[in-house]
């Protein structure tokens, strides 16, 4: 009896095992690259203001390929923004100018009014007193609002930061983290981006800056290299 048994699981298990590996219908592939990746910036002081505006293309703009030496593309097609965090502590100005301040302020506003990318109106700040404290921040898009969905290169605002000291500098070493999803498309051609590089290597890939500036003209550098 319990030979009978072990011969009628043995035959159903090896019937499994065909069909799986002979299935009678091809299985689903997924033929695109699909990864999740926090980006880490920090505050340069370039431009001297407190607040900056981040659009989806910024975004996708940060992550980029180098066709030639001086021109790049996006590396990926599409950007979906889970979470943003900004640390900070009262500090302005950088070399023999540099100067700490009596407090600093961060905040995080999704306020996209465009239809299709509209913002939740969420918006968090917190004030750090003095350098015994950090100053942070951390706000995800609200649930179900269309700026924390998948998202391709385009001008509409994603979300507003802002680093502001005491006197109303911008902070200069604020660290800003973009916890992000990215995916491409084989139907969609690569952007290319917005700000001209230069002596980039073919080929190569680079993180950019924040706002979608350049190394020496940005308001947040990449944390990462190689930056350009």
């Amino acid at each position: 009896m319990k030979g009978a048994m072990r011969k009628r699981t043995g035959s159903k298990k090896k019937k499994l095992e065909n069909r799986v590996r002979n299935p009678s219908v091809l299985p689903q592939l997924v033929d695109q690259l699909e990864t999740a990746k926090t980006l880490r910036f920090i505050t340069t002081g370039i431009g001297g203001s407190a607040s900056v505006t981040i659009t989806y293309a910024n975004i996708l703009d940060s992550w980029l390929i180098a066709g030639t030496a001086t021109a790049s593309y996006q590396l990926f097609d599409f950007v979906k923004v889970r979470r943003v965090s900004i640390r900070a502590i009262p500090f302005s100005v950088s070399g023999a100018n540099a100067a700490f301040q009596a407090s600093v302020t961060v905040g995080i506003e999704f306020a996209g009014l465009t239809a299709g990318f509209n913002g939740s109106g969420g918006q968090a700040s917190q004030t750090a007193l003095g350098l015994d404290e950090c100053a942070l921040v951390t706000l995800a898009p609200g649930r179900n609002a269309l700026c924390g969905m998948w998202q391709a290169s385009s001008n509409a605002v994603a979300f507003v930061l802002r680093a502001t000291n005491a006197d109303s500098t911008v902070s200069l070493g604020a660290v800003i983290d973009l916890e992000l999803s990215f995916k491409n498309s084989a139907d969609v051609s690569p952007a290319a981006i917005s700000s001209a590089i230069a002596g980039a290597t073919p080929g190569n890939l680079y993180y950019g800056g924040i706002d979608g500036g350049r190394l020496a003209a940005t308001w947040a550098r990449s944390a990462f290299i190689p930056r350009i």
